[in-house]
């Protein structure tokens, strides 16, 4: 079935046209024909009345029924007429009494006219001494079968011809060149020639019509270099990726990887391209990473921080971190898989945990020398007889070292605030005033005490201390305010170094 090109469309207007054509031919010369053998059939019958009209001259009437009536023929009549119009013979008197032949000769165009509803043929000729003859003869009712059949068989012949050429000219301009064109279309997309080329021996058969492609010759250039721009830039992120990449199909084929997966791997690269995933079982299994995959490509989104294996070229297992996308490709679906090497990572991990426990061990060993040497300080200090006591800024003993509990005989915790303090620590009521109001002013001076107290024998004895306050650098502490107190011999009389000069004008106890 021929396709509706622009030039079948034009070929079948030119074929209704044509069709037209030879219908309106065929029908002229039809009635050319026709009125071709109308004349000839009148001047046959003018021929008749010629003759006739020769014969009869000069005869009388019955004479020239007699000569008329030897002269009639088959399809023909004679009316002979005399000089006044008089009807004298005939060779059919029914048809001379029809009509007044002598009247309608006149009115007959071309020698046709219509006598009733008979078209009848006539011709007439003058006859020497006056008079006239005039020859009948009905019109033919159509055209002879023969003259028909060959008008029709030309007619035919000639749009046969006609069709014949057009159809032609219709499959050549039309069908076969867009064929043709198909051909061009589809070879320079194939993209493996030259397009301009190609354009140039289609030109040969299409002429101008093969430049219409030339702008999508241009086009697929341009495409093809941007394509080969866009493969070399995949490949140079292939090969300088350091993580492993894979790429294979969802259906299971393995598509390429990366020199990074091959370097590791050791597999070479005949084993991988091409391949199925079934063969990377022993060494990067991916197969149960496939439901994910279609995940992804559902998703539109990628997958990862998957902790997964791969087995290297050594046979050790390296830890990895797979990320994954799911995508279409041509038509298929795809998935990229990227593993990250965690090795270096779980290394450095593992030393950082060492060192911080063996950081934790010199701490805590260094601590424990810490607290060793603190014990070791206040065990000197208590051996030394030195009295040390910190209260809060409320006045709250925080602090009660071993040399106060042995001066008062009394635990921290019968000395709860300073109050309990200046009455544990045997002073008198003017001293343990004096000694208050000196701990809590600003003076810097040290405090000499009386301090009367009972030994270990039991044996009440006056004792002589100096006490020195130390506040805290910083506030907040619980140990605001310290007192350090060392034993004098009691025979020194040190009333100057009294911090509010109270403590020398005491009496002294023996």
């Amino acid at each position: 079935m021929l396709s509706p090109t622009p030039a079948v469309r034009a070929a079948i207007l030119g074929l209704i046209l044509v069709t037209v054509i030879a219908v309106a031919g065929a029908g002229l010369h039809i009635v050319s024909a026709e009125r071709a053998a109308e004349a000839g059939r009148v001047a046959q019958l003018g021929t008749r009345a010629q003759v006739t009209a020769a014969v009869v001259a000069g005869l009388d009437a019955r004479a020239t029924a007699r000569r008329v009536s030897t002269l009639a023929t088959e399809g023909a009549d004679l009316h002979v007429y005399d000089a006044e119009s008089r009807l004298v013979a005939s060779t059919d008197a029914a048809q001379a009494r029809s009509a007044d032949w002598v009247l309608t000769l006149p009115l007959a165009t071309d020698g046709s006219a219509l006598v009733g509803a008979t078209p009848m043929l006539m011709a007439g000729a003058p006859i020497q001494g006056g008079g006239q003859v005039i020859a009948t003869a009905a019109a033919p009712e159509g055209m002879a079968q023969g003259v028909v059949l060959e008008t029709l068989a030309a007619t035919a012949s000639l749009w046969g011809l006609l069709v014949g050429v057009l159809v032609v000219m219709a499959w050549y301009t039309g069908p076969r060149t867009a064929h043709q064109l198909t051909l061009l279309g589809e070879r320079i997309a194939q993209g493996d020639a030259d397009g301009k080329a190609l354009i140039r021996h289609a030109q040969v058969w299409l002429g101008p019509l093969a430049d219409a492609f030339q702008p999508v010759t241009r086009r697929f250039q341009a495409l093809g270099k941007q394509s080969e721009d866009v493969k070399a830039h995949i490949a140079a992120l292939y090969q300088i990726n350091p993580h492993y990449v894979l790429l294979c199909s969802q259906d299971g084929e393995i598509i390429e990887a990366n020199p990074a997966f091959y370097a590791t791997t050791g597999l070479p690269f005949q084993a991988v391209r091409g391949g199925r995933i079934e063969s990377l079982r022993e060494t990067f299994p991916i197969e149960p990473l496939m439901e994910l995959a279609g995940r992804s490509l559902r998703e539109g989104s990628a997958i990862t921080g998957l902790e997964y294996a791969l087995i290297d070229r050594d046979d050790q297992t390296r830890p990895v971190e797979v990320s994954l996308r799911g995508f279409e490709l041509d038509g298929r679906k795809m998935v990229l898989f990227q593993a990250t090497d965690q090795a270096h990572q779980k290394q450095l991990e593992r030393r950082v945990a060492a060192f911080t426990d063996t950081l934790d061990l010199m701490v805590d060993q260094r601590v424990h020398q810490l607290s060793a040497g603190q014990q070791t300080l206040n065990r000197l200090l208590d051996t030394a007889g030195i009295v040390i006591a910190s209260f809060d800024a409320g006045g709250a003993t925080s602090r009660w070292s071993g040399g106060a509990q042995a001066l008062t005989g009394r635990p921290i915790t019968q000395v709860g605030h300073f109050a309990a303090v200046t009455s544990a620590l045997g002073l008198t009521a003017g001293e343990r005033t004096a000694f208050t109001q000196w701990f809590w002013s600003p003076t810097t001076d040290p405090f000499v005490g009386q301090h009367g107290v009972v030994g270990s024998d039991g044996v009440s004895r006056v004792r002589q201390i100096v006490w020195q306050r130390v506040d805290a650098d910083m506030g907040g502490r619980s140990d605001l305010r310290s007192l350090v107190g060392v034993e004098v011999p009691s025979f020194l009389n040190l009333p100057e170094l009294s911090g509010d000069g109270q403590a020398g004008k005491e009496p002294v106890r023996s």
